[in-house]
């Protein structure tokens, strides 16, 4: 039987942001998965909920959370209605909210769900996500054992050409479309600052010299967000990293936002099944 516990936690700037941890009774207990949405994402979208059924139904307990800076607010699953909050984002608060959840796993999970392995820790980040994981893991003091990107960028500001950044700083603001909801989600120049303020910081190429633990990239070939290019420079800095390649899979692996079919898609399921073996 798999249970659900929802929790509120305190992130970046103090702002509150929602966790939702899924798990088990059963005596298998092989860890704790973190999964880090990606960006205009949340931990509701799509199959999300499935696939932490999945690794409930393996052993594992998943934890899954919205980014104290993702747009969500704590009343709301699916719609932005904090934009505020979405529009001075960035990786350097992300990194702070995973914190929070670890810490959270250590000192305090285990008082409220003992059964939990805590001891075993896991994380996967999707899309922006992930290079918030990778960020992480190389610049925080953590016990997570392995990470795993699904269609991770190698640089998430990668598409923020000079014409672009001109007019932000003339306008003080950017807006970005969500296709889903139609919404323009602002983006504040402060997070071009931070940026330009961080480019070391936020720099896989110095992740990648720096990530000690094992770390699995997975990618589709269909991908029309993050390329196969994107895939081939993560391979080239992390070079001790494995690589799972998914034909013909997009960057959502088939999923879709509302999804109604009662089985994960076909991409998603060589997703998780590869996923899970890594974990082992």
């Amino acid at each position: 039987m798999i249970l659900n516990k929802t929790f509120i936690l305190e992130g970046a700037l103090q702002q509150k942001f929602a966790v939702d941890v899924s798990y088990s009774e059963s005596q298998e207990q092989k860890g704790v998965i973190i999964f880090c949405h990606g960006f205009k994402g949340f931990k509701d979208w799509g199959c999300w909920q499935m696939i932490a059924d999945y690794f409930v139904e393996n052993g594992f307990a998943f934890l899954k959370f919205n980014f104290s800076h993702n747009g969500m607010g704590l009343e709301d699953s699916v719609e932005f209605t904090a934009l505020d909050k979405f529009a001075i984002n960035t990786l350097g608060k992300e990194m702070e909210d995973i914190e929070s959840v670890e810490q959270f796993i250590v000192n305090e999970l285990p008082a409220i769900l003992p059964i939990i392995n805590k001891d075993k820790m896991f994380i996967i980040g999707h899309s922006k996500g992930g290079v918030s994981a990778l960020l992480y893991c190389t610049q925080y003091d953590t016990k997570i054992e392995k990470v795993c990107t699904w269609a991770s960028p190698f640089d998430f500001h990668r598409s923020w050409n000079s014409k672009f950044m001109d007019k932000w700083r003339a306008e003080g603001v950017q807006y970005i479309k969500n296709a889903r909801t139609n919404q323009m989600m602002p983006l504040d120049i402060a997070v071009l600052d931070d940026v330009e303020t961080h480019k070391e910081k936020y720099s896989l190429v110095n992740a990648g010299i720096k990530l000690q633990s094992p770390y699995l990239i997975i990618q589709g070939t269909n991908d029309q967000a993050v390329k196969m290019e994107e895939f081939n420079l993560l391979k080239k800095h992390f070079n001790k990293a494995k690589s799972h390649v998914i034909l013909e899979a997009n960057h959502v692996f088939g999923g879709s936002h509302p999804y109604l079919g009662t089985e994960l898609p076909g991409h998603t399921q060589e997703l998780v099944g590869v996923t899970k073996e890594f974990f082992l």
